[in-house]
């Protein structure tokens, strides 16, 4: 899914929801195993890659929709907007537009930048929809969060360097 970058005013906002989009999280009352094992976790560049091109300036939910009218045929349901409410946030809650082409559409809603890996791994197995996302109490989730200088995040960065170093893009 595309993550659109919509305001440039500004660039360590951008950056901060790139690095919490790199970052490994996973669902506390999900893990099997110890904390630290790398399958506990997701990421949400494995779902989503962003879109940082000053042709988005100002995109709104409207123009979105205006682009991909009932129907469509896109390749994906939603998309996110990374806008000036996103970067004035701690939590980088990201603008989801709901564009199924099939079902009815819901409002758009925030998603909180660590809560995309989340969402999208749910709507990529299809245990649920995305427009199902749009009254979660994000706050209620007991997140786990392995940030820069962990183990799992120094796995990760190890997964994707032997990903890089075999010719595949990494995940």
């Amino acid at each position: 899914m595309p993550v659109i970058r919509t305001d440039f005013t500004n660039p360590d906002g951008w950056e901060r929801l790139l690095q919490a989009l790199l970052t490994p999280v996973g669902m506390r009352d999900a893990f099997q195993q110890s904390d630290d094992a790398t399958d506990n976790y997701d990421r949400a560049v494995h779902y989503v890659g962003e879109l940082d091109h000053d042709k988005y300036r100002g995109t709104r939910p409207a123009d979105v929709f205006a682009a991909a009218p009932a129907g469509h045929g896109l390749a994906y349901d939603h998309v996110y907007l990374a806008d000036a409410v996103t970067f004035a946030s701690d939590d980088l809650p990201l603008l989801g537009v709901d564009i199924d082409p099939e079902e009815e559409r819901v409002e758009p809603f925030r998603v909180p930048a660590l809560h995309v890996a989340g969402v999208e791994a749910n709507v990529h197995i299809a245990n649920m929809f995305f427009s199902e996302f749009n009254d979660f109490d994000w706050d209620d989730r007991d997140l786990l969060v392995a940030g820069p200088g962990t183990d799992v995040w120094k796995e990760f960065e190890r997964m994707d360097r032997d990903d890089e170093d075999e010719g595949d893009e990494p995940e």
